[in-house]
This record gives C-alpha cells, sequence and structure tokens, in this order.
C-alpha cells in the first residue's frame, strides 16, 4: 500500500482538526499505526490479553465517541475506541482474536513511515501547513531520532494529547474492525 502525499497529508489535516492538542509525538504515532497497524502490541497474547482487560474495565463510555477511526490514508487501519467498544457490549476475546489476527496479517514497512515523515516535514516547512504550528527543525531531528537511530519504534502519545484525550483504543486493520462490528451488532462507520 502507497501512502502517498495527498493521502498523508489528508490524514493529518483530518486527526490534527479532530485533535488540536496534538504534539509531533502524537503524528508519529498516527503515521508509525499507519505503518505498521497493532504488531508490537501483540507481542505476549498473555500480557495483550491483560492490558485489554485492564483498559476495558477503565473504560467509561461517553456519548457520541466514534467506535472506528481511521488512521491511514486509504483507510486499511483503523483505531478501534474502547469506551463505545464497552457499551456496545464488546467482550474481550472477541477484540483479542481480532487483534492477534491484525497483528498476523500486517507486517509494516519502514518505507511507508519514512515517507509519511517526509511528507509531514515538507508541511513544516516555512509557508507551508503546519509551518506555524510545528518547527521543521525539530521534526527533522525527531525523524532522524526515531527512525534512522533507533528503526521507527512504536511510542506513546504525548503528555498534552493524554490530558486533552485519554486515549483508549486498539489498532485494527479495516477487515477486522468490520468483522467486528458484525459479530457485535452494530453499524460499521468510521470517521
Amino acid at each position: 500500500m502507497n501512502m502517498n502525499q495527498n493521502g498523508i497529508a489528508g490524514l493529518l489535516e483530518a486527526h490534527l482538526a479532530r485533535y488540536p492538542a496534538s504534539e509531533i509525538t502524537d503524528v508519529y504515532k498516527l503515521l508509525h499505526q499507519a505503518s505498521f497497524g497493532p504488531g508490537h502490541a501483540i507481542a505476549d497474547r498473555k500480557a495483550a490479553r491483560e492490558w485489554l482487560e485492564h483498559d476495558l474495565e477503565q473504560a467509561h463510555p461517553e456519548p457520541g465517541e466514534a467506535l472506528i477511526e481511521s488512521v491511514h490514508p486509504l483507510n486499511a487501519m483503523v483505531r478501534l475506541h474502547l469506551r463505545p467498544y464497552v457499551a456496545s457490549g464488546g467482550a474481550v476475546k472477541l477484540l483479542l482474536d481480532a487483534m492477534v489476527r491484525a497483528g498476523r496479517e500486517v507486517r509494516g514497512d519502514p518505507q511507508l513511515i519514512a515517507e509519511g515523515w517526509l511528507t509531514f516535514l515538507a508541511l513544516c516547512q516555512a509557508g507551508s501547513a503546519y509551518a506555524e504550528r510545528f518547527e521543521a527543525r525539530e521534526v527533522l531531528l525527531f525523524g532522524r531520532v526515531y527512525g534512522a537511530a533507533q528503526g521507527w519504534p512504536a511510542i506513546h502519545h504525548s503528555p498534552a494529547f493524554h490530558a486533552a484525550y485519554q486515549p483508549s483504543y486498539r489498532v485494527l486493520t479495516l477487515g477486522e474492525a468490520e468483522a467486528l462490528c458484525r459479530k457485535l451488532g452494530v453499524m460499521f462507520e468510521m470517521i
């Protein structure tokens, strides 16, 4: 799958509008999820289950929160938000099984996140869409540290993002999210 520049720009625009407290870290996390999906979260099924059980216990439904949110320019990867999942009667096993299948399906490609990061960097240059919001030099250095030096590892959201949005979700492939909605008997709708 190719995340072309227009697709990446559109994805960034949607997420930065939806989450205005986002920092460089959060853009990185978004592009990482688009490129690598859920694989890092399920290296150990037992640990993934325990983490999921904990997060589901903490997920108190909030009115109006979307169940499914795209995190990929072509909608190939999505975030399944846990608060509406709990409100829909979602079970641990159903979601864990979907995560495991999605993790097996997605291998990830460092080239995809590298291309996405270069697009983000271009959008942060003087006169571009995010020049006023993000320092291009910081974006460049962040990409060097996490890309070239560390091989694009998974990271957490920024403290600002956590404080503003209390993120609680799991990343799935589009197909797994659609199948999970059918099993839950809820309409598949994606923002």
